[in-house]
């Protein structure tokens, strides 16, 4: 169940935690793979024998604290296994200022008043969160890491940053590259396929829809046939998360609603003329809240609609009352798994998203966006720490044996070793099983080619080398011995599947100056348009009139500026 456990961390602390990137080298080279661990104007390299930094030294950071780690006793996010292993093996510290709580809001607290009252600032900050990646760049404290990335960082964690597409965009400041960009990538995983109650489509006779008016037959039937047989109507078909935003939830995403008419709300993408345009304000927005209304009218989902955000759909997943969820893969384990611990007899199996009135189904798809940043005041050593940890990290790439080379912070955690097998079983482990790569700072190293290409031949039943069942093992790519996690690959399948049909966020510039000041109104004013038209309180036309007043109050400025920055990156 590793897939759950990572995709629950993403889940429950995305927007605090230090997530998203790690680097690596070869750390057995004495003389320090990368030419030198120095900042670009020291004098003295450290001392690295056998790919290690003797005597130890350290750098520091601040941490946020995900409460659904485990750890034994004594343990904790900033001293455990992992501390400790990195400071056996690569002589390096990693020294926390402070922890806050990832998930009640206080590691965000605790970062803008650290700026904010010239607090001491720790060398590194890692940040998966959009917002406070900009206000720690903009704070004027963090130094432009072009310089010391080409110079310092190993082949393969560039190879890492070379696998994803325009990864530097979103901490590019002036041509200034001010930060250090994530290398966890996904194959699938994040993009929303249609989870469906198998078990409610067997009973009904009904097959899986592939088209609108199949949907609208299922959803009928979900509401109006009793499908979960205890005689009563009881049931609604649908369950998406409208609460505070219309699209992009983590957990029963809304946006392919519109996207089956071509539309999608939130996102600045490109229009026929290749400039940037805003989704909320498309014509097909319009034929969505129509169908949305439609659907409310009809019960297809429940009259609170406007109420639910996650916690609330998997309420209804884990009570027996909803059909159809878009999620992404992970849905099956978290809250499917829930649902099945107390109705065995219920499934939910992942199915495409319906086609639209133009082809497949436009759609979002959840991501993290952050980066690191590096503290212009910090010292030469510490500045040396920090990238032999990182290249080091990533030389597990460079490994002949990845299982062995991870093993001093995984074994007796992950698995034990008996008559020369791995096992997981959570019985054999003492003390219990425990997921010691939440413990890695940053998280699991991910050069996204070696990676997707383990993973895809798992999910395609493809034959394994040994080599690639010890990368498994190490970097935490579950098999699919599980019959959840195999339905999990099903699901991962099905989403690149329909890769061509999701829309990226194509905006990765900082906040603008009219985005700033207009921004919360502009917000506000779309989501009680969006409300009052599918809860019939204004007519559909309202929708035209948003629209207009959406230029008028900022909303062109915004998408000037929006293409300036554009047009001085593409």
């Amino acid at each position: 169940m590793k897939m759950k456990s990572k995709w629950l961390a993403t889940v429950l602390s995305v927007g605090l935690l230090t997530a998203v990137l790690i680097g690596c080298n070869n750390g057995n080279n004495s003389d320090g793979a990368e030419k030198g661990e120095a900042g670009p104007d020291a004098t003295k390299k450290l001392n690295i024998v056998n790919g290690k930094i003797e005597p130890a030294a350290s750098f520091t950071t601040v941490m946020g604290v995900n409460p659904s780690f485990k750890y034994r006793e004594g343990e904790s996010i900033t001293d455990n296994v992992f501390t400790r292993w990195a400071e056996d093996k690569f002589g390096v510290q990693i020294k926390t200022l402070w922890t806050g709580g990832g998930t009640d809001g206080s590691y965000n607290t605790k970062l803008k008043l650290m700026l904010s009252a010239n607090d001491e600032l720790p060398d590194i900050i890692i940040s998966a969160n959009p917002d406070n990646t900009n206000l720690l760049i903009e704070s004027g404290k963090f130094m432009e890491v072009e310089e010391v990335f080409e110079k310092y960082a190993s082949p393969t964690w560039k190879r890492a940053l070379a696998d994803i597409k325009d990864p530097w965009l979103p901490v590019t400041r002036d041509g200034k590259k001010m930060a250090i960009p994530g290398t966890s990538t996904e194959y699938g995983q994040s993009n929303n396929v249609l989870w469906i109650r198998q078990d409610w489509l067997d009973k009904l006779k009904l097959k899986a829809p592939t088209t609108i008016e199949e949907l609208e037959t299922v959803m009928d039937a979900f509401v109006n046939q009793d499908p979960d047989g205890n005689g009563q109507k009881d049931t609604f078909a649908l369950d998406f998360a409208m609460k505070d935003k219309m699209t992009g939830s983590t957990l029963g995403d809304g946006s392919w609603i519109f996207g089956l008419y071509g539309a999608m709300p939130g996102r600045w993408y490109p229009g026929e003329d290749g400039k940037l345009q805003n989704g909320s304000i498309l014509p097909g927005v319009k034929q969505g809240l129509m169908k949305m209304k439609e659907w409310k009218d009809k019960g297809y989902f429940a009259s609170d609609i406007a109420l639910h955000d996650p916690n609330t759909i998997v309420t209804a997943v884990t009570s027996n009352k909803v059909g159809i969820v878009a999620a992404p893969s992970f849905f099956i384990q978290y809250p499917g798994s829930m649902l099945l611990a107390t109705n065995p007899t219920a499934m939910f199996k992942p199915y495409p998203l319906p086609h639209g009135v133009n082809g497949p189904a436009l759609h979002t798809y959840f991501t993290i966006s952050g980066g690191t940043v590096i503290n212009k005041d910090i010292s030469d050593e510490a500045l040396q720490a920090y990238f032999h940890y990182m290249n080091s990290m990533y030389a597990v790439y460079e490994s002949d044996n990845p299982l062995e080379y991870f093993k001093g912070f995984q074994e007796g955690y992950q698995y034990v070793v008996k008559d020369g097998k791995i096992v997981t079983d959570e019985k054999e482990i003492p003390g219990g099983k425990i997921n010691s790569n939440d413990y890695i700072f940053g998280s699991m190293p991910d050069v996204s080619s070696k990676m997707k290409e383990i993973t895809l031949k798992v999910a395609k039943k493809e034959e394994l080398t040994e080599k690639d069942r010890a990368f498994m093992q190490a970097l935490g790519i579950a098999d699919d011995t599980n019959p959840l996690q195999r339905i999990v690959y099903d699901a991962m399948l099905i989403s690149m599947d329909e890769e061509s049909s999701r829309v990226r966020e194509h905006y990765m510039g900082p906040v603008t100056s009219t985005m700033s000041s207009r921004n919360e109104l502009l917000q506000k004013m779309q989501m009680e348009t969006f409300s009052k038209i599918i809860y019939g309180q204004s007519p559909v036309d309202a929708f035209d009139q948003f629209v207009e007043k959406w230029k008028s109050s900022g909303g062109d400025t915004i998408t000037k500026e929006v293409n300036e920055w554009y047009d001085s990156v593409k």
